[in-house]
Parts: structure tokens; C-alpha cells; sequence
């Protein structure tokens, strides 16, 4: 990753921070979306289901209330308990009794009456009459009498040659007398399983749904396809699944998966249990499902579009900057970054060309140095002339002193000698600090045979520093600065001039501290600035020496610009010159 290219690091954050939040959230919505179609449809599918359970359980309430008739009609209970046999006019009027309760009801195929004198008494209507009539009729009177007065619901049974239907369910009834509650007949009401199936159609063609009851005893009451009814199914995993009385789970069957929700009756203990096909359910959702993914591959595309034009927009610019530096590198610093934005870039390009402009100035001064580093070395080099001729004379008029018994004199041109021969070192060389010390005492001592030891010199013990190399001559000109702006006028007090050494890190620090006159504040501060700033009169220096200006340029022009001289001094209370240099230990 750090290896790589700005543009790629950018496009690689637009993706993570835009491409895939799109992604994520369009997943997210669909997965929503498809839970809710599932919820939603679970509870429409529980709303079918409680619907026709409620319907069927009025529809079996209706047929329990035919069946109650006979029990409150006095005169129909004269008529059944009359012993009239044959066709005769109690047929004629039974009949009647049994059309009007027929009609009562749509959907009821047919209505027996039994007495119990064996008589059956039913009209024929479209759907027929019943071919097990005479099976069924002992076995109803028999059921009828042990509920105590009790309707009795009889599941699905399968009819044989019956003209409207194969399957029939049915409420039977003990017809007890209104006063004496004795016993004097059965009436058994029919109705056919297409009650059942005009409840689910609505729900089968919608949903392409299937429909399965099932009663207490996990005996089949319908089912779509009409293959299972009568059946008993306690082991299938449907039935096994449908526990409670209500709830919905997911199914496979036959490779398909279903949705299914049942409910249970309260009032029959008959489970309905629907199964929706999955992919019917999931219709609409997967229609969502290919529009939000094509819409999310648009968006992507577009947002990675975006995200590489932006890459490139933002990256352009520091690539240009890029191939300028690697330029300014190989040394072509008149390039030139073409600042069109205040953002970080331009300003960065702007920052680049003054850096350019920068350097080109610092090479400019560095010329100028040199040039005066070189003038300055052929100027010292034209003081020097014939050294050796001058140490042979300087050395001839010392014996001769000492052959004359003036040991003063003698003195005093041996110091000198040793003076010049310090001084006419070349100027590139270097040599110890030890040596440049011994120098500073010798200066001291001729100094003091004009001034008559008016200057007192006191180092400390400058042995760790010994070795430490430095350029020569570098600080005679401040003991000089010393002894010319130091004394006060007409005063012969001694002036005490201290060395000493500070050392912190890799800087060592010099101190030269004088009690001579000091130095006015204008007068500082302008030395001090011209110091800070380099700037050197060369009228100054031909009528002071080599002064402390140039001492601290050639400091600067040795050691760098970070070392030189700084001076500190207050009027009467005398002068401090601190230099810096670099130590390393």
C-alpha cells in the first residue's frame, strides 16, 4: 500500500468510502425488502386462512342450526312420530318440512329425516340422493342417540356414484321430543366438499396456492389436488410441522419451496394449512431485486467514473510538480511550477518556485563568497612578503641586543618573530587550539611592552581543548577590538581580560570577557546587526584590521552559517565576545 501511486491509494478510498456503502446499502434494502414481502404475505395468507376457517365454521354453524329445527316444531314432531306408512299425505307434508330447511341454506345437497319406525324421508335435488343411505342410517341413528340431543359432525366421506360429487361432510341429530325429550327420530344434513373448495378458490388461482384440512384426527378433509381426501396423514411432514394453532414455517417439497400457514377451528378442531410457492411469493422481489442491482451497477460504474476523474484532477497537478523536481534534481533550476488553484496544490507549486528562487539566490551568494574568500586569501598572501627574510632580520637584530646586554629589546623582537611566524601561516590551514592560545599570550605580551602590562590575560584550563583545531589568527582581532575600544580615556587601571569555555552538546562555546569601556547601545546594536546580517564595510576594515566582522565571516565561510560571533556589552561595565563553533566529540 505505500508502495502505490497516489491516484491508485484514492481510488481504492473511493471504492471503500462510496462503491461499497452503495453495494452494502442496496443489499441491505433488498434483503429488507424481501422479509417484508415474506412478513406481509405470511400475514395475508394467515388472514385468508383464518377467513375461511371462520366462513367454514359458519357454514357448519349454519347446517348445526337446520339440524335444530325439528326440535322446536311441535307439528313437525307430530308428523315423524305419526305411524302413517307409505305414500301418504305425512310423506307429502315431511317432504315439505325438509324443502323449506333445504333452502335455508345454499350449498346443502341434502336433508335426511329418519323415524323409528325406519322410515327415511329426503326429497331428490340436483346432486342426487345418497346410494349408502341404508349403511349409513343405523350407524347415524346410533351416533345421533349418544350425543344426548348434541349435533354430531362427521368429517369427509367418500360417496359412491353419488351425481354431484365423490366426498360429502355432515351433521347429524338426536330429533327429541319438545315435552317429553324421549327420542322419535334423526335428521342428517349433507353438504358437499365444493363448499369447501368455493372457499379456497379465490386463494388458489391468486396465489397459486394449494390448500390441505386436515381434523383432530389428522384425517383429510380436502386438499387441492383431491388425492389424500379421507386419508389419514399423522406422519406427514406438514401435519408434523403445523403445530399450535396457528404459525407459518418454510417447506421444501418435490425440490419446491413453500411458504406455508395454518390455522386451527376452534369450533371443529380442523387445521387448514396453505403452501405458497416461494417463487411466487418472491415475484415482485426479485423484479426489485434486478432493478435495484441494475440501478447499483449504474450508480457504481458512475461513482467509480467520478472517483477516477477525481483521482486524476487531484493527482495531476503533484505529477506535474513531481517531473519539475526530478528536473530541478538533475539541475535545471529554471523550471517553473504554473500555479492555477489556491488549494494545496497551487500552493505547494508556489512554495516549489520560491524554493527555486531560493536556492538559485543562495548559489548566487555562495559566488559571491567565494570570490571574496579568494580575494581575501590573495590579499594575505600579498602581505606575505619574503617571511623568511624578516625572521633572518628580526632574529639578527635580536642577537645583536643580546650581544649589547639589552635583554628588553631582545625580548621583545623574539616575541615578535614568534608572532609573525603565527601569523604568516596559510590562511586554508588549521591548527590547534592549544597554539592559538600561546598565540593570544605572546600578542598579550608584546602588547603590554607598548602599554607597560597594562592588559591582564587569564585563561581557564583550556587542556581538554587542547587538540581542538581552528582556523589561524581567528581570535587575535577580538583581543585587538580590546585593547583599542576597551581603555578609557585617561584611566591607568589594568584591564582584565578573561577566557573561557562552555561545551553544550556538539556546540562549544568561547567567551572573551573584558571590564574595559564597553560599548553604547546604538553602537552595539548596530554591530550586532551586521553581524546577524554579514554585512561587511571594507572601508571599516582597512581602518580596524581584520575586526570582528571578518573574523565572523570567516567563521560563517568555515564552520557555516550557523556559527560566528555575538557581542554583548554595557557602557562602562565592559565587553563580552561569545563564539560559537562546532564541536564533536
Amino acid at each position: 500500500m505505500s508502495n502505490m501511486s497516489m491516484e491508485k491509494k484514492l481510488i481504492i478510498v473511493f471504492v471503500f468510502l462510496i462503491i461499497l456503502p452503495i453495494m452494502l446499502t442496496g443489499y441491505i434494502s433488498y434483503q429488507n425488502y424481501s422479509k417484508s414481502i415474506k412478513k406481509n404475505t405470511s400475514l395475508y395468507a394467515l388472514q385468508l386462512t383464518n377467513n375461511i376457517t371462520d366462513r367454514l365454521d359458519d357454514y357448519i354453524g349454519d347446517m348445526e342450526q337446520i339440524s335444530q329445527i325439528p326440535l322446536y316444531l311441535t307439528s313437525f314432531q307430530q308428523l315423524l312420530e305419526d305411524k302413517q306408512e307409505g305414500l301418504t299425505v305425512k310423506q307429502i307434508e315431511m317432504e315439505n318440512y325438509i324443502r323449506i330447511m333445504n333452502n335455508i341454506k345454499r350449498g346443502t345437497n341434502s336433508i335426511y329425516i329418519f323415524d323409528n319406525n325406519n322410515n327415511k324421508y329426503y326429497i331428490i335435488s340436483s346432486g342426487g340422493v345418497r346410494t349408502d343411505l341404508e349403511e349409513r342410517a343405523d350407524e347415524w341413528k346410533r351416533l345421533a342417540k349418544a350425543a344426548g340431543g348434541r349435533s354430531v359432525f362427521l368429517s369427509t366421506q367418500q360417496l359412491a356414484n353419488w351425481q354431484s360429487g365423490k366426498f360429502a361432510f355432515t351433521v347429524i341429530r338426536d330429533i327429541r321430543d319438545f315435552y317429553t325429550q324421549d327420542s322419535i327420530g334423526t335428521i342428517a344434513v349433507d353438504a358437499n366438499i365444493s363448499v369447501i373448495q368455493n372457499l379456497v378458490n379465490d386463494l388458489e388461482t391468486a396465489a397459486n396456492g394449494k390448500v390441505l384440512m386436515i381434523d383432530e384426527n389428522s384425517q383429510v378433509i380436502y386438499d387441492t389436488e383431491q388425492k389424500r381426501i379421507t386419508e389419514r396423514i399423522a406422519n406427514d411432514p406438514l401435519v408434523q410441522l403445523a403445530t399450535g394453532t396457528s404459525g407459518n414455517f418454510i417447506k421444501e417439497i418435490d425440490g419446491v419451496r413453500y411458504l406455508c400457514i395454518y390455522s386451527q377451528s376452534l369450533k371443529t378442531g380442523w387445521k387448514t394449512i396453505i403452501r405458497i410457492p416461494l417463487d411466487q411469493i418472491m415475484k415482485e422481489a426479485m423484479k426489485t431485486q434486478n432493478i435495484t442491482l441494475l440501478v447499483t451497477c449504474l450508480i457504481v460504474t458512475f461513482a467509480l467514473f467520478i472517483s477516477i476523474l477525481l483521482s486524476i484532477a487531484l493527482t495531476k497537478p503533484m505529477k506535474r510538480l513531481m517531473r519539475l523536481m526530478k528536473k530541478a534534481e538533475n539541475g535545471d533550476l529554471d523550471v517553473s511550477f504554473h500555479v492555477q488553484t489556491r488549494d494545496e496544490a497551487g500552493r505547494l507549486g508556489h512554495h516549489f518556485n520560491s524554493m527555486l528562487e531560493r536556492i538559485k539566490e543562495l548559489i548566487g551568494q555562495v559566488y559571491t563568497i567565494e570570490g571574496r574568500k579568494k580575494e581575501a586569501e590573495l590579499a594575505a598572501l600579498q602581505n606575505q612578503i619574503n617571511p623568511h627574510f624578516l625572521y633572518n632580520t628580526l632574529e639578527t637584530i635580536r642577537m645583536t641586543a643580546e650581544i649589547n646586554d639589552d635583554e628588553e629589546t631582545a625580548e621583545m623582537i623574539a616575541a615578535l618573530g614568534k608572532l609573525f611566524r603565527h601569523s604568516y601561516k596559510p590562511m586554508k590551514g588549521t591548527v590547534t587550539l592549544e597554539h592559538e592560545f600561546e598565540h593570544l599570550r605572546t600578542y598579550i605580551q608584546i602588547i603590554n611592552y607598548r602599554y607597560h602590562n597594562k592588559f591582564k590575560l587569564a585563561m581557564v584550563d583550556m587542556h581538554p581543548l587542547r587538540h581542538y583545531a581552528v582556523i589561524p589568527l581567528l581570535f587575535q582581532p577580538i583581543l585587538e577590538n580590546t585593547i583599542v575600544h576597551g581603555q578609557t580615556e585617561g584611566s591607568d587601571e589594568a584591564i582584565q581580560i578573561h577566557v573561557s569555555y562552555e561545551i553544550s552538546g556538539h556546540i562549544l562555546t568561547l567567551y572573551f570577557q573584558d571590564n574595559g569601556a564597553g560599548i553604547s547601545e546604538e553602537r552595539l546594536a548596530a554591530l550586532n546587526k551586521r553581524l546577524l546580517t554579514r554585512e561587511v564595510s571594507s572601508g571599516e576594515e582597512s581602518s580596524s584590521g581584520i575586526g570582528l566582522l571578518n573574523v565572523d565571516e570567516r567563521i560563517n565561510l568555515h564552520y557555516g552559517p550557523a556559527y560566528g560571533l555575538r557581542v554583548l556589552s554595557q557602557l562602562g561595565e565592559g565587553t563580552s565576545v561569545i563564539v560559537t563553533l562546532p564541536f564533536n566529540v
